[in-house]
């Protein structure tokens, strides 16, 4: 059951700072083009948990619940990513939707890669 109060915390606090993090990207960054802000959000997140994974051995599993399934979970937006994605298509902007999606899938791979090799 502890596992579980873990995962909703982490999710409370996960799903507050992307909504956050949303919002201010929003103002700063350009609009009309590929939804920046939660390309970044997604590349953050994948940081973090390229970079929490190798160290979660050492943790208690109530700590790891947390921070992976609960935090980073809520806090990356793949089901954000996919509305966006037929959004960009259904308005006819393709290569948009190309590059939006290209950079999502490899900068989130490359970004978990990253905090992967930065955490050894």
């Amino acid at each position: 059951m502890i596992h579980v109060l873990s995962v909703f915390i982490g999710g409370f606090f996960g799903s507050a700072l992307r909504y956050l993090l949303q919002s201010i990207f929003n103002r700063i960054l350009p609009a009309g083009t590929i939804p920046f802000s939660i390309l970044l959000i997604n590349l953050l997140g994948s940081f973090g948990l390229g970079f929490a994974f190798p160290q979660k051995e050492g943790w208690d599993p109530s700590v790891q619940v947390f921070l992976t399934i609960g935090f980073l979970g809520s806090f990356t937006t793949f089901s954000t990513f996919s509305l966006e994605t037929l959004e960009l298509i259904r308005k006819y902007r393709y290569i948009d939707g190309i590059i939006y999606v290209t950079v999502s899938i490899l900068g989130c791979i490359g970004s978990f890669l990253c905090g992967y090799l930065l955490s050894l």
